[in-house]
């Protein structure tokens, strides 16, 4: 029994001999043992990251003989003080992949107060995140460019943004609705990929991006939508109230209204001073945590995520409605949830549940699994590996076409 204890000991000591030896404290600021993250974390880094800079290459990227540049890639943004950041009016980025227009949109034809193209279109104002900009593509290659080549009564307008969840989509629509005519209103949303992003402020919370400015979100309160603002008014003020250490009111705001803030990661009193072997099982539990999260919220129908997306959708089809719009939203697969349909059962039927379930509300909703996965073979990724490519995103044009006919009426 003595000798097991005293093994026991021993084999403890010896690990953290050998745990300090290999730990790792990063430029970020954080201490890293093999590739793990260990508590507490910094939720701000102690140094911004470097600035985007839209005309720098993207690694060793180069197609058609030219060097594409992350603007290319991801667009170009600047900060918006309600939504948090919007696309650079007017811009186009090295080698033209992206391209703006007056309002912002991902556009070639300015919209301020015009009527749409041609006579008799109907404008639809299509509002999502990466895989509704078409992140990765040419402005050409993109399903809404495809789209009004395949449907010419159909004048769509791309204001998808990478990294939006369906609050920035409805705060974005608040900033344009005046400003664009239009007769219809589309949401694109991919649960699997968006539905987290809703009870989330900082995206870096919750998936590995340099992504650390507090994006407003809506609260759903007895059948309305309060929301939460950011309670800095830009990114440097939030850095310079937050550096060294995390701000009282932003730790304070974390705890209200981002369910991937979990204590046990960033709020380990004294923990920096614990056993390294203390510091791995605190992250392991943490990890654990934020699986055991994002399963729940989606696969519990009336998770909090589910509940403010629901009432995200009733709120912009209200105000559609008050601008004389029809309102529309349309469910997307990535590749993953593609597969996993054709692989599993329970997934599609819960897929299909959700969907009906936005019908049954009075909400206009395609769902593009059904018609994606008949064609599963020939959805091809962006030019960086990720996204739909050129192949699907016609797909999809193809599909909506056709959908979009019956679903928008005037």
């Amino acid at each position: 029994m003595i000798l097991g204890t005293v093994s026991v000991v021993v084999g403890v000591l010896l690990f953290e001999l050998a745990a300090q030896w290999l730990l790792e404290r990063s430029p970020a600021g954080r201490d890293e043992l093999l590739g793990v993250w260990l508590p507490p974390r910094s939720v701000i880094p102690p140094q911004p990251p470097p600035s985007f800079d839209s005309n720098e290459p993207y690694d060793d990227l180069i197609v058609g003989g030219k060097r594409i540049s992350k603007g290319d890639l991801w667009g170009i943004m600047r900060e918006d003080p309600i939504v948090g950041y919007v696309p650079r009016e007017s811009s186009v980025s090295a080698n033209g992949w992206w391209r703006s227009n007056d309002v912002g949109a991902r556009h070639d034809v300015d919209l301020r107060d015009g009527e749409s193209s041609q006579y008799g279109t109907r404008r639809i104002l299509v509002f999502g995140e990466s895989f509704t900009q078409g992140s990765r593509l040419p402005q050409e290659d993109t399903w809404v460019y495809q789209l009004a080549a395949r449907h010419p009564a159909i004048e769509p307008v791309n204001f998808g943004v990478d990294g939006y969840g369906m609050a920035q989509c409805l705060l974005r629509y608040r900033t344009v609705a005046d400003q664009v005519r239009h007769n219809a209103v589309a949401f694109v949303f991919l649960p699997t990929a968006d539905l987290w992003r809703d009870v989330n402020t900082i995206r870096s919370l919750a998936e590995p991006w340099h992504s650390f400015a507090v994006l407003p979100r809506f609260v759903p309160e007895n059948g309305n939508l309060y929301l939460a603002r950011s309670p800095y008014g830009d990114v440097d003020a939030m850095y310079r109230e937050n550096r060294p250490v995390l701000s009282k009111e932003l730790r304070d705001h974390l705890r209200l209204y981002d369910r991937f803030y979990v204590p046990m990661l960033y709020e380990a009193s004294g923990m920096a001073d614990f056993p390294v072997s203390a510091r791995l099982i605190a992250a392991y539990l943490g990890q654990r945590k934020l699986r055991e999260i994002r399963r729940q919220m989606f696969y519990d129908p009336d998770s909090e995520a589910w509940r403010t997306v629901r009432e995200i959708f009733l709120s912009a089809k209200r105000e559609s409605e008050n601008h004389g719009a029809e309102f529309v939203v349309i469910i997307m697969p990535t590749h993953d949830d593609v597969a996993t349909a054709a692989d599993y059962e329970d997934f599609r039927l819960y897929w299909a549940e959700r969907v009906d379930a936005f019908r049954h509300l009075g909400i206009k909703t395609l769902d593009l699994l059904p018609a994606l996965s008949m064609v599963a073979a020939d959805l091809d990724y962006g030019y960086d590996g990720s996204h739909y490519g050129p192949a699907a995103s016609a797909h999809i044009a193809t599909v909506l076409s056709q959908e979009l006919s019956f679903e928008i009426k005037h």
